[in-house]
């Protein structure tokens, strides 16, 4: 179970990572969008924060993406 929530929270890590990239927002940026700090968000893309539902919303809609799509596993581009 441990192993499963650790990897979910590497998953949403990296999401939020990639989106913030592609949208070219700074981890600065992307706190004031979302009415959060910087360090958190810094937090959270170090798997070191542990985001509560609220902050994934805020976080989502500042992306302009689906919740759940921050939690999405990228399709294996090895096929």
């Amino acid at each position: 179970m441990a192993r499963d929530y650790d990897q979910l929270r590497k998953q949403l890590a990296y999401n939020i990572r990639v989106r913030r990239g592609q949208k070219g927002l700074s981890q600065e940026a992307l706190a004031f969008s979302s009415e959060l700090d910087r360090t958190y968000i810094s937090q959270v893309e170090r798997c070191v924060g542990n985001p509560s539902l609220l902050v994934l919303t805020k976080v989502a809609t500042a992306l302009g993406v689906d919740i759940q799509e921050l939690f999405e596993v990228p399709p294996d581009n090895n096929s």
